[in-house]
């Protein structure tokens, strides 16, 4: 990795360097708008923020096969895929290592699926050819969205019905016995349009005991009862079950990496979701919007330790209901353009757990309710100081409130946290397709229900920890995105984030902690090349300094985080529906989670060279590709204990084929 930085740099430069080309006034491949940002349809050089959109032009010519795969490559973002197959796994955005799956927000068309609990985001509930676009927002989104949304947000926003009647079907293979049948049929019929689809999809995994089956069917439907009234209902329901191979310790790592030591560990979940909402006009005074979801997650986990003579059941149901009304009022004010929005966020989470554990000696059972209402009242607008310059004022305060009861010990408290967050950023917009921006911004992460139990160490006995302090920070970031030419455009992100009262899991203790201090800087690079209509570069590189302040680990690296990341791909385009992607997606050294005091040394970096051959001819399109073409062994997940005499690694896959077909009618 001593010559990662370098050459970065240089393809970098390269990419950027014109040439002979020339500027012209034509549009570049930079997605002109973006909803997740500012809650509703903005410009992206309108956003004080570095912001993606992966359309479903760009997820179609990639090799991924999961949302998870569509997010390597994008900077900023490391991926923690523990087993392989895109269900288990995580997204940190800016440096979180172990928690970044409750520092980063996740929604599905604007809805959240971040859990109450420590589970995380389950990312194969969307199947990937439902997807529209992936919209990702780097920094704080808390003004917005509130809890969770530190690092980042993330909103997967799924297709709707084609005005025209549309059917497709679909069916792929891969290693590990991998396959995968869908199909989806949907049009328009007067005001009224709608669209069904269906996914199957099984493998093997790459590990031993490390197969999935998932099941998928959704649907939309969307009437226009006027053109000042518009209505839309959607559902789904997704069914999973999949083996837990684990970690393995290192003498079995080195030498059978695709072994488990845990052959009966096993996982079922159940997910059901529907949502109902509408949006109507109010002619010269703006435009109202409000969704209605529930959410029912049935999540059943069986582990077996036999070699502690341990075996543990856990059976989770999570209930969330959320409303979310939202008003937007976009009118001159003093004859400068202006646009406010106002809207409220309430959810309320339920979760009973039912757990059971065994040994030779002893069996115990127990079970807990715990119940979380959030309520958040949030500001934003956006004014046009001047023609090209606009301010961003933004404000949101949060309410939560738990209820926790557990039986064995007898366990009951409420707990109330409320914390406020706010933003001021400022976009200059120097021509067409380029802006520059800066932006200060106060965020907050209230802890998830898991994070509150304890555990005695001498008794081992669970209790409450209700001193447990909501997390906050303060973030300051400056971007410019640029058009250098019509074939040349290029990014450059700063930030700077220091937190406080930071949410970790103490391996000493056992528990739930809350650290003084934590400082994050960082750099975002990216650009993308297109000197012919046939070929298209694009490259990108982000370093981050994550670092532990105060107390006696200041000056640590957070461990799990990469200090360097990078990404570059090549698309061609042969003509007559042929097409090749290849990309390169390079990941430095970290310490191992759990190492806070980095003794351990570092877990190497990696990289791994994939490519897809596509073809299309009218409604049909065939592809083969391959990953990890030069067949690298490498580890995204890696944990040790307190003491650093235990190390268990999680191997991912090594070179792996797959292919695919698709008709549309």
């Amino acid at each position: 990795m001593k010559r990662f930085v370098p050459l970065m740099t240089s393809f970098i430069l390269l990419l950027l360097t014109p040439l002979s080309l020339s500027a012209q006034e034509k549009e570049v491949t930079l997605e002109p708008v973006v909803v997740t940002a500012t809650r509703d349809v903005q410009e992206i050089r309108k956003v004080p923020a570095n912001v993606t959109v992966i359309t479903k032009e760009e997820i179609a010519r990639s090799k991924a096969q999961s949302v998870i795969d569509v997010l390597r490559d994008e900077v900023g973002l490391v991926v923690r895929d523990y087993y392989g197959t895109g269900k288990t796994a995580s997204v940190d955005i800016r440096g979180f290592g172990e928690t970044g799956l409750l520092n980063t927000l996740v929604l599905v068309d604007g809805r959240r699926v971040n859990a109450i609990d420590l589970s995380g985001v389950d990312w194969t509930q969307v199947p990937l050819d439902q997807v529209e676009r992936i919209e990702v927002v780097r920094g704080s989104g808390s003004v917005l969205y509130g809890d969770n949304a530190v690092g980042g947000v993330i909103n997967i926003i799924t297709k709707k019905p084609e005005k025209s009647f549309t059917a497709k079907v679909e069916g792929g293979v891969g290693s590990y016995h991998y396959h995968k049948e869908s199909g989806s049929v949907g049009g328009q019929w007067g005001p009224v349009s709608a669209m069904l689809n269906a996914t199957y999809s099984a493998t093997n995994g790459y590990r031993d005991n490390g197969f999935l089956r998932a099941k998928d069917v959704g649907g939309k439907l969307i009437y226009d009862v006027n053109e000042n009234m518009s209505l839309h209902m959607s559902g789904s329901f997704h069914q999973d079950d999949g083996g837990l191979p684990g970690g393995l310790p290192k003498d079995i790592y080195k030498f059978h990496r695709r072994a488990t030591i845990n052959p009966d560990n096993k996982a079922e979940t159940e997910d059901t979701y529907g949502s109902l909402g509408g949006r109507a006009n109010l002619w010269n005074w703006g435009w109202i919007e409000m969704d209605l979801s529930y959410r029912h997650r049935n999540v059943e986990t069986f582990l077996d330790f036999p070699a502690y003579f341990y075996t543990y059941e856990d059976k989770r149901i999570l209930k969330t209901w959320g409303v979310t009304p939202k008003y937007v009022l976009e009118k001159n004010l003093f004859n400068f353009h202006n646009k406010l929005t106002f809207g409220l966020d309430f959810y309320r989470s339920d979760a009973e757990l039912d757990w059971k554990d065994f040994t030779p000696w002893s069996t115990s059972a127990n079970q807990s309710e715990i119940t979380k209402k959030s309520t958040g009242l949030y500001l934003l607008d956006e004014f046009s100081i001047l023609k090209n310059l606009i301010l961003s004022l933004g404000y949101r305060h949060e309410w939560v409130i738990y209820d926790i009861s557990r039986q064995t010990p007898r366990l009951k408290d409420k707990i109330r946290n409320d914390e406020p967050a706010w933003n001021v950023g400022l976009d200059y917009l120097f021509n067409k397709r380029s802006s520059a921006f800066l932006s200060i911004k106060r965020s907050f992460r209230f802890p998830v229900s898991d994070e509150f139990f304890t555990i005695d160490l001498n008794t081992f006995e669970l209790n409450i920890n209700s001193a447990l302090r909501p997390q906050t920070g303060y973030h300051y970031e400056a971007g410019v995105r640029h058009a250098l030419t019509d074939q040349i455009e290029a990014n450059l992100t700063l930030f700077w984030m220091d937190l406080h009262n930071e949410i970790f899991l103490n391996p000493e203790t056992f528990n739930n902690e809350n650290f003084s201090r934590t400082r994050r800087q960082g750099i975002e690079i990216g650009t993308k090349v297109k000197p012919f209509p046939w070929l298209l570069l694009w490259g990108n590189y982000s370093y981050i300094r994550p670092t532990l302040r105060g107390e006696s680990l200041s000056g640590k690296d957070i461990p799990g985080v990469p200090r360097h990341k990078g990404s570059l791909g090549v698309d061609i385009d042969f003509g007559k529906g042929l097409l090749l992607n290849t990309q390169t997606h390079i990941v430095g050294s970290r310490h191992l989670i759990s190492d806070w005091r980095n003794q351990l040394g570092r877990l190497d970096g990696y990289y791994t060279l994939d490519a897809k051959l596509s073809y299309s001819w009218k409604g049909l399109k065939a592809f083969v590709g391959v990953n990890n073409l030069t067949n690298q062994k490498y580890v995204e997940w890696a944990v040790t204990n307190a003491a650093g005499t235990s190390q268990v690694f999680y191997p991912s896959p090594e070179r792996n084929f797959f292919g695919g077909i698709s008709y549309t009618f």
